[in-house]
């Protein structure tokens, strides 16, 4: 069971630190844009497609790095007073709701990917139009990260439930 959660973690750890390189790209792109609208007068046909693409992207490949690390939004109120074994019990739980779901969103959004590439069609937001398929692979691999995560997740807190009871916890 470790050895996955360690491959899936690795993966997840590698795709999040490249998302995050995305923002590079990002701020220069809308860097250009003001200047070339501001200073030269001559707005650009790509930056505001390029931009909300990458945004996009950052973003949602970022959603199992930020599982990975604990860093989303939790509502200790309730568990916080909880053991350990209990709140990983309710973890496990909630885990194993969440991860049929996204498997099945993953699903389909590789069958949203394929009928845009085989339709060709394209994003008809701006001038650049440039096709979805490319930023639809996003989504679709995003969700399969996540779901990943989701499982290694539940893995853990499986492996927490099974961890006998400290005295006082």
């Amino acid at each position: 069971m470790r050895p996955l959660i360690r491959v899936i973690e690795r993966l997840v750890g590698t795709i999040g630190i490249a998302a995050a390189m995305l923002l590079v790209p990002l701020v220069l792109a809308t860097s250009w844009e003001v200047f070339s609208r501001y200073v030269m007068g001559a707005p650009t046909i790509w930056a505001y497609e390029v931009g909300y693409i990458l945004t996009g992207s950052h973003f949602l490949l970022g959603l199992a790095y930020t599982l990975r690390e604990g860093l989303h939004i939790r509502i200790d109120i309730f568990t916080g007073s909880m053991s350990p074994r209990t709140r990983a019990l309710l973890d496990s739980i909630a885990y194993a709701i969440v991860l049929p779901l996204l498997v099945w969103l993953a699903w389909m959004l590789m069958q949203y990917l394929v009928a845009g590439y085989v339709r060709g069609e394209r994003s008809g937001q701006s001038a650049l139009n440039p096709p979805v398929w490319p930023f639809r692979v996003v989504f679709f691999v995003s969700f399969v990260l996540f779901a990943l995560q989701v499982l290694a997740e539940l893995l853990k807190s499986i492996d927490r439930v099974r961890l006998p009871a400290r005295p006082g916890h």
